[in-house]
């Protein structure tokens, strides 16, 4: 196992137990009292547990995989606004990258009149809003689908994006942190947006406000990597004031 997949399920074990200490993680892991140590001072450096005498507790803040499908109810509203701003950087004759997320599915309702458009995506409701588009083609990103999220994430996935050159890929984290960057609680999420990412001349964050400040495990990048973020109007005053000094354009939009 590698040192990023244990860390990942160091996390999970925590999240289902609540507190483990230093001698179940050695059984549960197989590996020596030395490096569950390290990991835990590494995993308490990211703010994504608490390490305490002899163990570590889960951190209630932390976001999960199941609060990642359970938010794809939410923030509906929010989410529309922000597809609309990003239909606006899509133009006829572009190869652009639509990653797994809501956000993205409402983005593929705003572009279904762009002309001569090729879509990649690796989420079956982004494809499924526009697959009946006769001016849009739609190449799917193979891989392993994730359980209840409808999306393709992995090495598969990861294999073909590298063959990509795109204009554009426009990305949503599930968390954001203005000095650390895009985070998402899955490792192979995390290396798919990374790998769509690098693939695109340009790369648009996708990000509703709520997700600003709140954390998960896996970074996929980080604010310098994106021409832009474009977030909804309930963004606070000193999240929009830090961005901006972090230097990275922010495009703000709702209901005037």
């Amino acid at each position: 196992m590698f040192a990023e997949e244990r860390k990942e399920q160091i996390i999970s074990f925590l999240r289902e137990h609540k507190r483990a200490n230093i001698h179940e993680l050695i059984d549960t892991f197989q590996v020596s009292g030395a490096t569950i140590r390290a990991d835990l001072r590494e995993l308490e450096g990211l703010g994504l547990i608490k390490r305490t005498h002899g163990g570590a507790i889960y951190r209630e803040d932390m976001l999960s995989d199941q609060d990642g499908i359970a938010s794809r109810d939410f923030y509906g509203q929010e989410k529309e606004w922000i597809a609309h701003a990003a239909a606006r950087f899509v133009n006829p004759g572009e190869t652009i990258i639509l990653d797994g997320s809501t956000t993205n599915m409402y983005l593929a309702r705003q572009i279904k009149e762009v002309e001569n458009l090729t879509v990649i995506t690796n989420d079956i409701m982004v494809a499924g809003e526009i697959y009946q588009c006769q001016n849009i083609k739609i190449i799917f990103c193979g891989g392993i689908m994730r359980p209840m999220y409808g999306c393709t994430a992995g090495a598969e996935a990861i294999t073909f994006i590298q063959r990509l050159s795109v204009d554009k890929a426009f990305i949503s984290p599930n968390a954001l942190s203005i000095s650390r960057g895009a985070f998402t609680p899955s490792l192979d999420t995390a290396d798919t947006k990374k790998a769509f990412i690098q693939a695109a001349d340009k790369s648009y964050l996708l990000c509703t406000s709520n997700k600003i400040g709140k954390k998960a495990m896996c970074q996929f990048g980080r604010l310098e990597d994106f021409e832009c973020m474009i977030t909804d109007n309930h963004i606070k005053d000193r999240d929009r004031d830090a961005i901006e000094q972090a230097g990275m354009p922010i495009y703000i939009c709702g209901e005037s």
